[in-house]
């Protein structure tokens, strides 16, 4: 049985409000038991993904919790409109699952990656965008995500995606740490565990390093963030994403806003990715390996 469709068992069973949709995509994401288990609560909307929203804010309308699944890409970029002006506009209550984000779809090519959705998800008014750090996270705050009031938008991550030990932040939190360092690595999503690698690379070198995993890019939980880096040399964002828009933007603006040390974002640089591989190794490709990503931090600490 799939991770998800462990979680959305337990989800529908916990909550009668729950309906499942799912743009042709049941075999993908698990959520075929939801239809053998409760057949009015689930509907395969097929390859319509426009149409797919269409429908999740009619629901929502009726009163009911939508989920919808279908890939980032096609959620965020062909459902775009529909998403902004059928859900957020009418601040609907609507659960969009989103699998296959950054390059999990690595062997499908640029058309699949899902490179733009946390910076096309954050400029939506009203929108709360997630990136949780594995399956047990996710089962941790799906429940508290379906019954929040407005749109969210949530990346499902990988199957084998390391689990973080933590106990998971409450909604809209980051897990929270209060220790401050010269380096502080702010990562969200499934590059928690390369983050933490990154760490143990510098400490090993002598350079005190705290990791801090985000979950909520939007709204971004501010106090953490800004304890982590209160007396940081350097703030590295690290995440399966763009450069462009995504959490290093979110920290950007917060450091612009607030003051702070000098930041570098860590992301798939403004290309598209061309290659074809394995998840991890495009995103050892074009977001870099602990390794690198340690040496790089040492050498730009050592030329202050």
């Amino acid at each position: 049985m799939k991770k998800f469709t462990s979680v959305l068992l337990d989800l529908m069973a916990a909550d009668a409000s729950a309906v499942m949709l799912d743009a042709d995509l049941s075999r993908s994401s698990g959520s075929g038991p939801v239809k053998d288990r409760w057949p009015d609560r689930f509907l395969n909307t097929g390859i319509a993904e426009q149409n797919t929203m269409g429908v999740a804010a009619g629901l929502a309308l009726a009163g009911l919790r939508p989920l919808v699944h279908t890939f980032a890409a096609f959620a965020t970029m062909r459902a775009c409109e529909q998403v902004r002006t059928a859900i957020a506009y009418q601040k609907l209550n609507v659960t969009i699952c989103a699998s296959k984000a950054g390059l999990a779809a690595a062997s499908s090519g640029p058309t699949h990656h899902a490179l733009e959705d946390l910076a096309i998800m954050r400029s939506i008014p009203g929108m709360t965008v997630v990136a949780p750090s594995d399956f047990q996270e996710l089962a941790y705050l799906l429940p508290d995500l379906v019954r929040h009031e407005g749109p969210v938008y949530l990346r499902v991550p990988p199957e084998d995606a390391p689990v973080l030990p933590s106990a998971g932040p409450s909604l809209g939190q980051a897990d929270r740490e209060e220790a401050s360092a010269p380096v502080a690595l702010v990562t969200t999503g499934i590059l928690g565990e390369r983050a933490h690698r990154t760490g143990e690379l510098l400490e090993s070198m002598g350079i005190a390093t705290r990791v801090l995993h985000v979950p909520f890019v939007k709204p971004l939980d501010r106090r953490p963030i800004l304890s982590r880096i209160a007396r940081a040399r350097l703030v590295v964002t690290i995440e399966e994403h763009s450069v462009i828009g995504g959490l290093g933007s979110a920290v950007a603006e917060l450091i612009a806003e607030e003051g702070g040390p000098p930041l570098w974002r860590v992301g798939v640089d403004d290309v598209f990715c061309y290659a074809s591989g394995t998840h991890n190794e495009l995103i050892s490709d074009f977001v870099l390996t602990p390794e690198e990503l340690a040496t790089r931090i040492r050498n730009r600490i050592s030329t202050w």
